[in-house]
């Protein structure tokens, strides 16, 4: 059980720290977008490269801070069916929905992957006139759905124990 334990802490910990990195990509997009409306509308002269670096740091907070949103439980769902539900009928539901959860972020992992890999073997670089590298924002989606993966299993654990036992997994009971 402490093994369990050491695992589900260790994969939440990956996506709260990798989340919380990640959150500091919005200030970061806050002062370049800043410096892109001075340039354009003040100086009438806009940036070539503001734009395109909005888009791939947007693209990778995304990907990246999806386990974070997963661990917290965050995203998006069906509740109207589920709220009715006991919390260990809810946990059933959730270890349940894990293969579908699975199957999604395994496909992403491997397409992804095809998509990134023939980017980073090449090292390939936007067609832009800013022309930054890309193969690093396209690693992003077959990493980010790892992460993804990595904390549904997490939260399958979680489900799955306190759906048998009653017992909450990550709060140390027995």
């Amino acid at each position: 059980m402490n093994g369990l334990r050491l695992l589900v802490r260790t994969i939440d910990s990956v996506s709260v720290n990798i989340g919380h990195l990640t959150s500091y990509t919005m200030l970061i997009l806050l002062v370049t977008s800043s410096i892109e409306i001075v340039c354009r509308y003040f100086f009438n002269n806009p940036t070539t490269w503001a734009y395109e670096f909005g888009q791939m740091t947007f693209g990778c907070y995304f990907l990246l801070a999806g386990a974070m949103t997963l661990k917290d439980r965050e995203h998006v769902g069906m509740d109207i069916f589920i709220e009715k539900l006991s919390p260990r009928n809810r946990a059933w539901v959730n270890s349940v929905t894990f293969g579908f959860t699975a199957l999604f972020c395994i496909i992403l992992i491997w397409k992804g992957w095809e998509f990134a890999a023939p980017s980073i073997q090449k090292l390939e670089h936007s067609t832009s006139v800013w022309g930054p590298p890309i193969y690093p924002y396209k690693f992003m989606l077959p990493f980010g759905c790892f992460l993804l993966f990595a904390q549904a299993f997490s939260n399958f654990i979680k489900d799955s124990y306190f759906a048998l036992s009653g017992k909450h997994l990550d709060h140390g009971e027995e």
